[in-house]
């Protein structure tokens, strides 16, 4: 959980298997920046927008009591760190 913005998270983008695989894949899928609406965002922005798009659908009580994988939420900062 975030403290506030761009103060850091409670844990490291590694902090599990699962996290970690979707932030590499997640890095390898937008390797630049990218734009959206004719603007340009910043590579990390893009990684941290579709992180938090999955983090919503795995944070489902269903997604929880039927798997129990969790991701942690994460910032900028930190993942721009590891």
């Amino acid at each position: 959980m975030c403290i506030g913005p761009h103060l850091g998270p409670a844990t490291w983008p590694d902090c599990n298997r699962y996290q970690e695989a979707l932030l590499v894949k997640l890095c390898a899928a937008f390797p630049g920046s990218t734009t959206k609406d004719r603007v340009p965002q910043a590579r990390w922005r893009t990684v941290l927008e579709k992180y938090n798009f999955i983090w919503e659908i795995f944070n489902s009580q269903r997604v929880i009591q039927d798997t129990r994988i969790q991701l942690a939420d994460i910032n900028r900062r930190t993942l721009t760190a590891w």
